[in-house]
């Protein structure tokens, strides 16, 4: 029998897309950007309980699904326009299903102004197991202590100036503020998901009652025309049965004098 964990248990994904412009390099009007798709951990640690990453492209690109199966999941294109990209997470565990994910690729930033400068867009998704199994669970769990990356140990090991450790500590502290507000955006969703499930339980309650309510009608109605036909039958018994004795008529007895000479 396979060991499970009981619980319920979350891993932060990112799924993140930057793009460049490619200006007089580009060729055409057609590929005047070029551009990466990814899926990365919330804090670019490594994502174990994953199988393969499918992203899926707009159905003007040719082969426009393209599957990762080894970290870093990620794929690079050209085009010209921005879409919906869809991307498919399988797991490692076959009993978990396939995850389905949205995107938007932007190659512009909000204010539409073409800009040489590169244009990043990311979209934090929070992906929840149920009871995996213990095997799985190992996978999902967070580690420990995440690894010090290289870059990270270059950062360090220079001296920051006062303005440069402010604006560090007001990414933190925004990041920070950021994720809070998802968390409280994702509980207001599962109190209005509860309460729209409610509604449509209700809703399927009366749903219930009204068909029942017309089928009683429907035998009510038709109750009452077999008794207002039934009622009629008599009446028109009746009716006849008067005009045949109205018209029965018996013949008046006459006499007759007669004188008998003696």
């Amino acid at each position: 029998m396979v060991k499970k964990v009981k619980g319920r248990f979350e891993r932060s994904i990112v799924v993140g897309s930057i793009s460049h412009w490619l200006g007089k390099k580009a060729d055409g009007h057609t590929h005047t950007h070029k551009w990466t798709a990814y899926l990365r951990g919330l804090n670019n640690e490594d994502l174990p309980f994953i199988k393969k990453v499918v992203f899926h492209l707009h159905a003007s690109f040719k082969n426009p699904n393209r599957t990762v199966e080894v970290p870093p999941y990620e794929m690079s294109e050209t085009g010209w326009g921005e879409f919906d990209l869809g991307v498919t997470i399988y797991f490692t565990d076959p009993n978990e299903k396939p995850l389905d994910l949205f995107h938007l690729l932007r190659l512009h930033p909000p204010d539409g102004i073409k800009t040489k400068q590169p244009v990043v867009s990311e979209t934090l998704d929070v992906v929840v197991f149920h009871d995996p199994t213990e095997a799985f669970y190992n996978l999902v769990k967070l580690p420990d202590k995440r690894p010090e990356s290289n870059a990270s140990k270059k950062l360090t090991e220079q001296s920051l100036t006062l303005q440069e450790q402010t604006e560090i500590n007001k990414i933190v502290d925004g990041r920070t503020k950021v994720l809070a507000d998802i968390a409280k955006y994702r509980d207001s969703c599962k109190q209005t998901e509860g309460e729209v499930n409610t509604t449509l339980q209700a809703i399927q309650q009366l749903e219930k009652q009204k068909i029942l309510y017309k089928k009683k009608l429907e035998k009510y109605q038709k109750q009452q025309q077999q008794q207002q036909q039934q009622q009629s039958i008599v009446n028109n018994s009746s009716e006849t049965a008067n005009n045949n004795i109205t018209s029965t008529s018996t013949p008046a007895s006459t006499s007759t004098t007669m004188d008998i000479d003696k």
